[in-house]
C-alpha cells in the first residue's frame, strides 16, 4: 500500500503574500461558490489531464470526472471510482482490485465538493489579481508550510480551470487541467452506480 500511500500525497488537494482576513472570507466564498454551482446544475462533465513536474509512476493521467449532485465517477486508465451517494468504490485496473469504503477515503480529491472541504478550516486563502476572466486563489496552512495551493477558477462558468501544487523550490508536484467543461447534461444513473458482475475477475476488499 506504499504506492497508494505516495499517490495519496501527490494528489491532496486537488491544490506568497496573504491577503487578511477579508481575502480569506472572499476566497472560501469562492470555493463555495463553486461547490454550490456544481450542486445545482443538472450533472457536468469535466474532461482532466494530471501532470507534474518530477519524475514519477503515476504521472501524467488522463481521464474524465462526471457529476450528478452528491454522486460522481472518475474514468482513468488505471483507476475508476464510483461514489453512488453512501460508498466509495475505487477500482484499480492494474490489481484488479475493486476497494470499497467511506467517501473520505479517496484516491483523487477534485470535486468542488472535496476541494470546498478540504480548503475550508485550515488554510489562509489569498486571491491574485488576474489578466483575464478568472479567480486566481493561493493557498497555504501552517503545517504544510513547503506547499503553496494554487487554485484558479473561471469567474464566468464558477468551475474549476487549474488546481497546481507547488513546494518551496516552485517545483509543480501536481497540476489538474481542465481540458474541457460540459453541463447541464442528462447522465443515466447507472454511471454512478458500481455493478459488481462487471468486475467477476476482480478482488473486492472491503474497509
Amino acid at each position: 500500500m506504499k504506492s497508494r500511500s505516495n499517490f495519496n500525497k501527490f494528489l491532496l488537494l486537488v491544490l506568497f503574500s496573504l491577503y487578511g482576513l477579508n481575502g480569506q472570507n472572499n476566497g472560501i466564498k469562492i470555493l463555495e461558490e463553486v461547490m454550490n454551482n456544481a450542486m445545482n446544475v443538472k450533472d457536468a462533465n469535466y474532461r482532466f489531464k494530471i501532470i507534474s513536474e518530477i519524475e514519477n509512476d503515476f504521472f501524467p493521467i488522463d481521464g474524465e470526472l462526471y457529476i450528478k449532485k452528491e454522486k460522481y465517477f472518475i474514468d482513468t486508465e488505471e483507476i475508476d471510482q464510483i461514489y453512488d451517494g453512501h460508498k466509495l468504490y475505487t477500482i484499480i485496473h492494474e490489481n484488479e482490485e475493486v476497494i470499497i469504503s467511506s467517501d473520505s477515503n479517496t484516491f483523487f480529491n477534485f470535486t468542488p465538493k472535496q476541494i470546498f472541504n478540504f480548503f475550508k478550516d485550515d488554510f489562509k486563502i489569498g486571491i491574485e489579481e488576474s489578466q483575464d476572466s478568472s479567480y486566481n486563489l493561493i493557498a497555504k496552512n501552517s503545517i504544510q508550510e513547503d506547499l503553496v495551493y494554487r487554485i484558479v477558477i473561471d469567474s464566468n462558468l464558477l468551475s474549476i480551470k487549474r488546481i497546481e501544487i507547488i513546494n518551496r523550490d516552485n517545483i509543480t508536484l501536481s497540476r489538474f487541467l481542465t481540458l474541457s467543461y460540459k453541463f447541464n447534461l442528462s447522465l443515466p444513473s447507472s454511471l454512478f452506480k458500481f455493478d459488481k458482475n462487471n468486475f467477476k475477475d476482480y478482488m473486492i476488499i472491503e474497509n
